[in-house]
């Protein structure tokens, strides 16, 4: 009776180890979702930067058990210029997508360089992409804050970064539409601008809340799932 125990665990434990080696890797990377003002710390207050990472996993573990293992890159104030610094650990990791969360805190400085910015990520993309076997780019455009919550926000001054928001995500739609492999999610497309369901999805202004980390994961998952097959 024993040994039919043991071997019962072991043929669990080696069902387990098959299924997380066949698993695809996703990795998330960077974690500028919110355009944030220069100096302005990108540590939220009652949120953890990258919880949109767990909700993805959740969802995918939901959707499609055991296809997909997520692996948090996120580092508050990641821009695109030190995620480099950091693309030889992902590569190493073979992924089959990488999740590209970036360009908040290169739009919240005082003078945003949407060209500039372009250089550094396509510099960054293009590094991921050399890896072995190709892994495909997700990219996640950024959300505009919500100025309410800063006691001194005027009307004129949310209209302005709203629109300079836009813009932005039409940078990286033109990005990725001219890069092999590469997709963007645009999350202010479907961002709600008006009060207060706006105002639930972030805290102190400049970072997503527990329900706004909830709505990127979810949209993350969707494009993850909903895929091409040929990425």
């Amino acid at each position: 009776m024993v040994w039919r125990v043991r071997v019962s665990l072991f043929l669990s434990l080696m069902l387990a180890c098959v299924a997380f080696a066949s698993s695809q890797p996703v990795v998330a990377l960077g974690d500028g979702l919110v355009a944030s003002p220069a100096g302005v710390s990108a540590k939220g207050a009652g949120t953890v930067p990258g919880g949109w990472v767990t909700v993805l996993q959740d969802c995918l573990d939901e959707g499609a058990p055991s296809k997909y293992t997520v692996v948090d890159r996120a580092v508050p104030g990641e821009t695109a210029k030190s995620a480099r610094e950091r693309v030889a650990g992902i590569v190493e990791l073979t992924p089959e997508l990488v999740v590209v969360a970036l360009g908040a805190q290169e739009l919240g400085e005082e003078q945003p360089n949407s060209g500039r910015f372009k250089k550094d990520l396509k510099r960054l993309v293009d590094e991921i992409r050399a890896g072995d076997p190709l892994p495909s780019v997700i990219l996640v455009g950024m959300v505009s804050p919500t100025l309410a919550q800063v006691d001194d926000a005027k009307k004129d001054a949310q209209a302005k970064i709203d629109e300079l928001t836009s813009a932005w995500n039409t940078a990286l739609s033109e990005f990725a539409g001219s890069a092999e492999g590469v997709r963007h999610i645009d999350l202010w497309a479907d961002w709600p601008r008006e009060r207060p369901e706006r105002a639930g999805l972030t805290v102190d202004g400049w970072h997503l809340s527990d329900q706004g980390h909830a709505r990127v994961g979810a949209a993350v998952c969707d494009a993850v799932m909903t895929r091409p097959k040929a990425e």
